[in-house]
């Protein structure tokens, strides 16, 4: 509790109109007026003041609450480190199998209740004993498993002449190249697999050939040593050790490992990229060791591998350029960026070409599916407001925002009037590229026309009319939906929410009825059929778009989203997010 007083306590002598006193003589006052102040303090009581020193009592109030928790003290913070101790104790004690010392006095000594009591010195010798025992778990095996098992020359499957030849041709050759491993050169094949079974076999794959007919037996017999004596029974031993270091230093790949390696890359970038995080897996020389390996291989669809993983990689580098580029750049920025990915984009997409000629029809619709949708995010930094503040309505933004709605719409055709057998295999890839055109081509069309529309200058409805048209947005978006349900024929209600190309279709559903408020909302009604043409707006893509008046679609089209809830409900730019990410 603490004392207000009924005034402040005026310096010592001091008169009114006289100089303010020294420091030294404040400082003095100040202590003075602390020991009497501290002195009263303790005639306060709850019920009042009982001193006489002032002629009105003081007033009491509520102290002000500490910010922080005070600090534990030091017996509890051994209180707590001696229940650590006593748990681990436990659980050693039980996994070694033996009794744990008694400890029950430690527990039952109601060290809260008496902050006087110490701890048994005892007890503590016993804990500190167990803590100092060098084991972890179970201790080590000191034999191996697999000890007397027949080797791969004792079951016939390797010659003892191939056997003693594979260790000579490790200690003459891979020894100098890698010579942490030492092979003596007294040392027999015989011997080694009898006394080191694990390091015979890791010696004998890293010699023999890739071609070698025995090379996945020994692959086999390889990962049964390391499964059974290092996973399963955590043996450690020098020989295992050394085992390990020869077969990590030369080991090499077969063709199945690297398709898995490049389509591993090919899918951790795509749906990093998708997602909008960091690529994991980075396009490095190893990658491409990979593609020259397997472009030479008598497999036909070995040389379909290289154009997906050239596009991949492309799209990550995409990606990497648009998490580092700097708002503060501008217009100027951008072009500069475009016009340096489209330069490496022409390249890529010449070499992808050449392999796409002798690809079957299905594989070359996916190949193309994929370029549209790098046309498309080649042109993805004109949606970026913070990049066009001090140029909103730039002539190199509206270029760019039509071509998003331009591509998009080629995207969404060509995934339409794909056959219903391709349907019917559609890759989550491609669902991901059907969520950017969908998404991205209403992001650009209402970008456009928060440009353009004027509600004061007439003028404007013909060219807000020539951005809703070119799109055939939501027709476009119906058509495309009613192409992929093909997929989810013969499915219940439940099962088709479930899938991921039925939940697309209802949310591609929901957004296309959502697209007309959104216009309405921008240019104050819906655009007209009988609006005056003006495609000055789309001139740079003349020769791509055909200008037909938008009809919207009525109601039934959506399906029966209306009977969910009230349209004007539904949050527009949650739901493109859901799409693109951003809006």
């Amino acid at each position: 509790m603490v004392r207000v007083s009924r005034s402040n306590f005026p310096p010592a002598g001091s008169q009114p109109g006289a100089p303010f006193p020294f420091p030294v003589q404040l400082l003095m006052q100040h202590h003075e007026r602390h020991n009497i102040v501290s002195q009263e303090k303790g005639m306060c009581g709850v019920h009042g003041c009982e001193s006489e020193m002032y002629a009105t009592g003081c007033q009491l109030m509520p102290a002000t609450k500490r910010k922080h928790k005070a600090a534990p003290s030091r017996v509890e913070l051994l209180e707590k480190k001696v229940d650590q101790l006593t748990s681990q104790l436990a659980a050693l004690t039980r996994q070694n199998g033996r009794a744990p010392p008694d400890t029950s006095n430690l527990l039952t000594n109601n060290l809260g209740s008496s902050r006087d009591s110490e701890l048994d010195s005892a007890n503590i010798a016993a804990l500190l004993d167990v803590a100092q025992d060098p084991s972890h778990g179970l201790d080590p095996p000191t034999s191996s498993i697999l000890e007397g098992q027949p080797s791969i020359v004792d079951q016939g499957l390797l010659s003892e002449a191939e056997a003693e030849r594979l260790v000579t041709t490790f200690q003459l050759e891979l020894v100098p190249k890698f010579p942490f491993v030492l092979i003596a050169h007294g040392e027999t094949a015989a011997r080694l697999r009898d006394q080191e079974p694990f390091l015979f076999l890791c010696v004998v794959a890293a010699t023999m050939g890739s071609a070698h007919p025995m090379r996945k037996t020994v692959a086999e017999e390889i990962m049964k040593h390391v499964t059974l004596r290092v996973v399963a029974r955590s043996e450690r031993n020098l020989e295992l050790l050394r085992g390990l270091l020869v077969h990590v230093a030369k080991s090499s790949t077969n063709l199945d490992e690297q398709r898995a390696l490049l389509g591993t890359y090919w899918l951790s970038a795509g749906l990093c990229g998708t997602l909008g995080r960091p690529t994991v897996m980075k396009h490095d020389d190893r990658t491409n060791e990979c593609i020259d390996s397997i472009s030479s291989t008598e497999h036909l669809s070995d040389r379909w591998v290289a154009p997906f993983i050239h596009l991949q990689s492309f799209l990550a580098t995409v990606d990497d350029v648009y998490a580092s580029i700097q708002a503060s750049g501008g217009r100027a920025l951008v072009q500069v960026t475009r016009g340096s990915l489209q330069r490496q984009f022409d390249s890529v997409r010449a070499c992808v070409e050449k392999d796409i000629s002798s690809c079957p029809s299905s594989t070359e619709n996916a190949m193309r599916i994929e370029i549209k949708y790098v046309e498309i995010r080649l042109e993805e930094l004109s949606l970026r407001q913070e990049m066009w503040i001090t140029e909103p309505a730039s002539a190199v933004r509206t270029t760019m925002l039509m071509g998003i709605i331009q591509r998009s719409k080629e995207l969404i055709h060509m995934i339409t009037n794909l056959p219903v057998s391709e349907i019917a295999q559609i890759t989550i890839t491609t669902c991901a590229r059907i969520c950017a055109a969908v998404g991205y081509m209403p992001a650009a069309v209402l970008t456009l026309l928060n440009l353009i529309a004027t509600p004061t200058d007439s003028a404007m409805e013909a060219q807000v009319q020539a951005v809703v048209d070119a799109a055939e947005y939501p027709n476009l978006v119906i058509e495309l939906a009613n192409a992929l349900e093909t997929k989810c024929e013969g499915m219940s209600a439940a099962d088709k929410e479930a899938d991921i190309v039925g939940s697309l279709c209802s949310k591609m559903r929901l957004l296309a009825r959502c697209y007309p408020y959104q216009i309405k909302a921008i240019v104050g009604s819906a655009p007209s059929q009988d609006a005056r043409q003006d495609t000055s707006m789309m001139t740079v893509h003349a020769n791509d778009v055909a200008m037909t008046p938008q009809v919207w679609p009525d109601g039934s089209a959506y399906g029966d989203l209306g009977d969910m809830f009230p349209i004007e409900d539904i949050q527009w730019d949650s739901l493109l997010s859901d799409f693109i990410g951003f809006s």
